[in-house]
């Protein structure tokens, strides 16, 4: 028996080295980015961000948005934090970068890509101008965490101009959502009105 144990040993530091890669993809998903917190209370980042400056989302009013005061390496930066569950709970921060080039971003990509592994969802457009990758990731505390790294050079207004991150805890943003749902049930969405069959094809054409 005692002649079985190098062989056994031997077995187990050959599993851990194939596991070990395995191991650091399998990092935590981060919480934090420039200093701000998911999870933890706006208060504590008062120093961080722009009196006055918030914004309640007109949407989903059960989340508040605020700009950031500069940091160095980004030219802006949003932190959005719920009104229901947890008041002034951090559920997302964005933040843009002060870097704008397309090299930029595939040094970022890299980064993020060595660290958490291949990301689970692509949103680019086929002409180059918007790329977006995003993860998905868990932590034991706040659930679901994402990550969205965008790129975008086009002309549409309604795309962040250059490199931006987006960090959000999407387990506590449903609470916020549900919770606000439960406390405003009339502001729930109506069922639809029965559907009207389409126009046909001809409806839509230049004539």
């Amino acid at each position: 028996m005692r002649k079985a144990a190098p062989v056994i040993v031997s077995c187990l530091l050959a599993v851990a080295a194939w596991l070990s890669p395995l191991a650091c993809l399998a990092q935590s998903a981060p919480l934090e980015i420039a200093g701000f917190r998911l999870g933890s209370d706006v208060k504590t980042v008062a120093q961080a961000i722009e009196e006055g400056k918030t914004e309640v989302d007109i949407n989903r009013q059960y989340l508040t948005t605020v700009l950031t005061k500069p940091v160095p390496g980004y030219r802006s930066g949003y932190v959005t934090f719920g009104n229901c569950a947890a008041p002034g709970r951090i559920v997302r921060v964005k933040m843009n970068y002060e870097n704008e080039s397309r090299d930029f971003y595939e040094k970022l990509l890299a980064a993020l890509k060595k660290r958490f592994g291949e990301p689970k969802q692509w949103r680019g457009n086929p002409f180059g101008t918007l790329r977006i990758w995003k993860w998905s990731l868990r932590d034991k505390a706040l659930g679901d965490i994402s990550i969205i790294l965008q790129h975008y050079s086009g002309e549409d207004d309604t795309f962040t101009k250059g490199n931006s991150i987006r960090v959000a805890a999407v387990e506590i943003l449903d609470e916020e959502r549900d919770c606000w749902r439960a406390r405003h049930p009339e502001e729930k969405i109506q069922a639809p009105a029965a559907s009207v069959p389409p126009p046909g094809i001809e409806y839509y054409l230049p004539r």
